[in-house]
């Protein structure tokens, strides 16, 4: 699993960016092999004026095919990107499960035909 960070009007120490790194490989460990690549965008809207202005955009390539974006915004920096990984996991939990039942769907229709 890919990950890469890019902020946008946020200065993120290099620890910073190292601690969310191990965040989201712990998170994502169980489902690593099917998300090929995992993109962080962080954004201050209003700049230093304050408010609910941290955006976490986080967008998730899946090995088998499609991509999933979770928006989220918040007054703390740290609790928009919490959400957001916890919606974006949720999510892709969401759509392994579709892909299971559409898989056993299709192994069953094929066993019941005659070869």
């Amino acid at each position: 699993m890919d990950i890469q960070i890019s902020t946008q009007q946020i200065e993120l120490p290099d620890h910073g960016s190292r601690n969310l790194r191990r965040n989201l490989v712990q998170r994502f460990a169980q489902m690593a092999t099917g998300i090929s690549r995992l993109r962080v965008v962080l954004k201050d809207i209003n700049g230093p004026r304050g408010g609910r202005d941290k955006v976490c955009i986080l967008h998730a390539r899946l090995s088998g095919g499609g991509e999933l974006v979770v928006r989220e915004r918040s007054e703390h920096l740290r609790q928009a990107i919490d959400r957001c990984a916890r919606r974006c996991k949720g999510l892709i939990d969401r759509e392994f499960k579709r892909r299971r039942i559409r898989h056993r769907q299709r192994v069953r229709i094929g066993e019941s035909l005659p070869a």
